[in-house]
């Protein structure tokens, strides 16, 4: 049955412009995003979770019946797949914060690099950033019991350890016994909420490095963060216990002309492996693939990039995974991976 793999079971905490949302994907329609919850599931406060759950049937049906939103159309999320209703949710999305201490070429928002001494990062996000309260919102589920015990809590951004309430919400979740928290980070900022969450094996990292070279990754990041990065990773790889079984990941988003060297990867693995990452991640970056309209010889490159990459991985001996945007270029090639 024709159904959103995103839409089916999600919640997205956005920043202001956007809201809460029930898609996550919020790059959508080219940028624009999924449409916020109407105010009658949502005053601003609370939700009315009967309300939240008959307005996703019913966007839910609209895509099954091929009547999907513009939002929606060729969204690669649209899948054959089944259509559980349980009234639950299963992946949160909190990605409410704008504010990022590096400035990736990537970065659809390229949102402005701010120095903490420029800058009161509370008195920001109290008069500007904060639309709604979501550790209100989340107490709020679990006692209407609509947040599934094994719930994926995904932590993404602008960067989510400048969020002032990110230490509040993790610890909140690590209390309530969630263990599947992900969070998503440059990892420029240590967080000892962070590092509590590997020590209870609750917590995953993925880490956005995106370059195995000091030099390159200036270029990609905007900053220079190369090696304090690198440094927190092996803080937090030191402060895993025997029973760990989450991921410390470190991401590589490629973009053609910055990083795209088979030099870049390899040297990218092999400072993961000595940082104690226990995954590896290949991206690209998506806004490029949308504007070069999915070209042959761009997409060629990538999947050779790809192969390569995987291949070292393999003799690495280190555990990889490919994001969706990679997937496709595959999918839109007709291959599959090595």
């Amino acid at each position: 049955m024709r159904n959103c793999n995103n839409l089916n079971t999600s919640i997205c905490f956005n920043y202001k412009r956007i809201g809460v949302t029930y898609c996550t994907l919020t790059n959508a329609y080219n940028g624009k995003g999924w449409p916020k919850i109407s105010s009658e599931v949502f005053d601003g406060t609370k939700i009315d979770w009967n309300k939240f759950f008959e307005e996703r049937s019913k966007d839910i049906s609209a895509i099954q019946s091929g009547c999907e939103r513009l939002e929606c159309k060729n969204c690669q999320q649209i899948k054959n797949i089944d259509f559980y209703d349980d009234k639950k949710i299963r992946y949160v999305l909190l990605s409410p914060w704008q504010i990022c201490n590096s400035n990736c070429v990537y970065c659809l928002g390229h949102a402005e690099t701010i120095s903490p001494k420029a800058l009161n990062y509370f008195q920001y996000y109290e008069e500007y950033e904060e639309p709604y309260d979501m550790l209100s919102i989340i107490k709020d589920m679990i006692l209407n019991n609509v947040l599934a015990d094994d719930a994926v809590i995904d932590f993404a951004g602008g960067e989510p350890t400048l969020y002032p309430k990110f230490d509040d919400l993790v610890y909140f979740f690590i209390d309530n016994g969630f263990k599947n928290i992900i969070i998503h980070t440059n990892n420029i900022k240590y967080s000892k909420a962070i590092e509590l969450g590997i020590k209870e094996n609750a917590v995953s990292l993925i880490i956005s490095i995106d370059a195995g070279t000091k030099k390159c990754h200036e270029k990609v990041k905007g900053v220079k963060s190369f090696d304090k990065v690198w440094h927190n990773f092996k803080k937090y790889s030191k402060s895993r216990k025997k029973n760990y079984t989450k991921r410390l990941c470190t991401k590589y988003v490629i973009v053609p002309g910055i990083n795209d060297s088979e030099k870049e990867l390899e040297e990218f693995i092999k400072q993961s492996i000595k940082n104690g990452a226990t995954q590896v991640a290949l991206n690209v970056y998506n806004q490029l693939l949308n504007e070069m309209n999915y070209e042959k010889a761009l997409l060629n490159h990538l999947y050779n990039l790809s192969e390569f990459w995987i291949l070292k991985a393999k003799t690495s001996n280190i555990q990889y995974m490919l994001f969706p945007n990679i997937e496709y270029v595959y999918q839109k090639l007709e291959k599959q991976p090595f």
